[in-house]
């Protein structure tokens, strides 16, 4: 009986190993297969698809530096110098630009009309940009934007750099705190977006052309 148990035991032995070894050779077989399949010409990933991609460039609304800003701004003469005054200014209090420091929005859209070589309204309020220049349907880097403020003849005026993704301004200006800052503005409260006078256009694009002769001759 003994003996008996030991040959049963071979038998199973040599069952379970062959067993294992069907097992290999099926998986062996399997992975070649897949590898086949994989690379077929008929089956593979066309590369149509993949280049449907390759030049896609995500849009910007907003200039996210002075040079991008420039370079939107450029499209008009004259706006991109005064896009770039106001850049230039900013952090500064109403104290260090000698203006008043109270309710000083419309002074330092004034100020830098008058540095880039062009006028402005030449008043206090806000709302005066309003019957200044021509009006725009729409936001456009370098233009004026009017806002509303507590009070019916109240309001806030700056120069717009860009959007946000919803197409709220984003804007330069002064007494939007202590010093002149960049912010965003919620666009229900835009009153009015204004692009100056195409003569001051061309007395500020005139005068930044001959600054840069005059740069240019220093170098």
């Amino acid at each position: 009986m003994g003996r008996n148990r030991r040959v049963r035991k071979r038998t199973e032995a040599v069952g379970a190993n062959a067993a294992l070894r069907t097992m290999k050779r099926v998986i062996v077989t399997s992975l070649s297969l897949l590898a086949v399949i994989c690379t077929s010409p008929a089956l593979a990933t066309p590369q149509k698809s993949v280049e449907r991609f390759a030049n896609t460039v995500p849009a910007e609304t907003i200039s996210r530096s002075r040079s991008d800003a420039a370079e939107q701004a450029a499209s008009v003469p004259g706006a991109g110098a005064v896009l770039l005054e106001a850049l230039r200014w900013r952090g500064r209090t109403a104290k260090q630009l000698g203006l008043p420091s109270q309710l000083w929005c419309a002074d330092f859209m004034n100020f830098v009309m008058r540095k880039a070589g062009g006028k402005g309204t030449d008043s206090r309020a806000a709302r005066s940009f309003l019957q200044y220049g021509k009006k725009l349907d729409g936001p456009r880097v370098g233009a004026i934007a009017i806002f509303t403020r507590k009070g019916p003849n109240n309001g806030h005026v700056g120069i717009v750099r860009g959007t946000d993704g919803d197409g709220n301004p984003i804007v330069i200006s002064g007494n939007h705190g202590p010093t002149v800052v960049q912010s965003m503005y919620p666009k229900h409260r835009v009153l009015a977006y204004v692009m100056p006078p195409d003569y001051v256009l061309e007395d500020i694009a005139s005068t930044a052309r001959a600054q840069a002769m005059q740069n240019t001759g220093r170098n």
